[in-house]
């Protein structure tokens, strides 16, 4: 054999035990981190599991005050529609609807737009968690971003509408308005559908934490299961990869040595089981 194939071979058992070596230390890694792996994402779903159910709360306030947000604005808009263009002729129309629209409805708005600017910076950070706990096998987690990033940008323009009529009604008071009636019955009109709106966005982000909730539950109970079964097909695989590299050595030894390796002496007992069944000698 020439000296370039024996380097060859050398290098091919080299090669095959850095496999072997390399093999082992997955498997040991693969159940070395499987409880501590398990542990985190455990923890990971319980705090999200929290975090959206902080949300769910809040959003369940946010809806109880936009409710009484929409009944402050249909009782402007009624008030106005039935004083009509006799509006401005009466003061205590205006001090009812300037109460109605600060003490009723700005507060509210206000503080359910602020309410869900907060959970939505707060739920952006836990979305990371939710699109990782996605890439496990089997899971399936829907993510709350759009949602609530719907609905604060709606709450920021019903905002403005509010305050819009706000400056409305002191113009209206001051008589700078043409068609003080139109001019407040056209932002009630908007500003109603879009109260509608988010009431249907925050309506519908809570059933979304509701199946998110339902699911991390489901996740937080499978999870044991699912990081076992990625280190059994961890292992299983590089047990494969371990005996293809083995074979690979095996058989590189063998062309090297020029002989076959003899497993049969290899067998523990197999000397020993020789030297007693051979026969006793007959002296003459």
């Amino acid at each position: 054999m020439s000296t370039l194939k024996k380097i060859g071979l050398v290098l091919v058992i080299l090669t095959a035990t850095v496999g072997i070596i390399l093999g082992m230390v997955t498997v040991w890694f693969a159940w070395a981190y499987n409880t501590p792996v398990t542990e985190g994402l455990t923890q990971a779903v319980v705090g999200t599991q929290r975090v959206l159910t902080a949300a769910d709360n809040g959003l369940g306030k946010v809806n109880t005050g936009l409710r009484t947000a929409l009944g402050a604005v249909t009782a402007i808009d009624v008030a106005t529609r039935a004083a009509g263009d006799k509006i401005v002729e009466t003061s205590f129309a205006f001090q009812i609807l300037d109460r109605t629209v600060g003490d009723r409805l700005f507060p509210r708005v206000a503080a359910a737009q602020e309410t869900v600017s907060a959970l939505a910076a707060t739920v952006i950070g836990i979305n990371d968690t939710l699109e990782a706990a996605n890439r496990l096998p089997f899971v399936d987690v829907p993510t709350l971003t759009t949602e609530l990033e719907a609905v604060r940008d709606r709450l920021d323009t019903a905002r403005g509408r509010v305050e819009e009529l706000q400056t409305g009604i002191r113009e209206i008071k001051e008589q700078k308005v043409s068609r003080p009636v139109s001019f407040v019955t056209d932002r009630t009109d908007r500003l109603m559908e879009e109260i509608d709106d988010v009431l249907a966005r925050t309506t519908n982000a809570q059933a979304r934490i509701s199946v998110t909730m339902s699911r991390l539950e489901r996740l937080e109970e499978r999870l044991p299961g699912i990081i076992d079964l990625i280190s059994i097909i961890i292992t299983v695989v590089t047990a494969w990869f371990i005996g293809v590299q083995a074979y690979v050595a095996i058989r590189a030894y063998e062309r090297l040595s020029g002989k076959r390796i003899d497993w049969d002496r290899l067998r523990p007992g197999k000397e020993e089981s020789e030297v007693a069944t051979e026969p006793p000698s007959v002296e003459a």
